[in-house]
């Protein structure tokens, strides 16, 4: 009998909630439950839960290195967030007509 690895059962249940969101969301849903909120907060647990124990290995005894790694991530998420607000107009004064 096979044994499933933890990583399998993830991906597995992973998965399952895809396909579960996915026909809820063609059947109309099941009354108040799943909306996009539910939905989103579900898998984004379900990512960590998936990627959470690599990382804990990797950086296990190099705190430095966890905290090098989360600043540069969150660095990015605001870059990416600073360019959604405000690229527009910064390529409007450039001169770049977007329309």
């Amino acid at each position: 009998m096979k044994r499933w690895r933890v990583s399998e059962l993830l991906i597995a249940v992973t998965l399952a909630a895809i396909a579960t969101f996915v026909v809820a969301d063609l059947a109309g849903g099941f009354g108040t439950f799943p909306n996009a909120t539910w939905a989103s907060a579900i898998a984004m647990i379900c990512l960590a839960v998936w990627i959470g124990p690599g990382l804990l290995r990797r950086y296990a005894g190099d705190g430095a290195g966890a905290l090098r790694a989360i600043a540069i991530w969150l660095a990015i998420a605001c870059a990416f967030a600073l360019l959604y607000v405000y690229g527009k107009d910064v390529l409007f004064g450039l001169g770049v007509n977007i329309d």
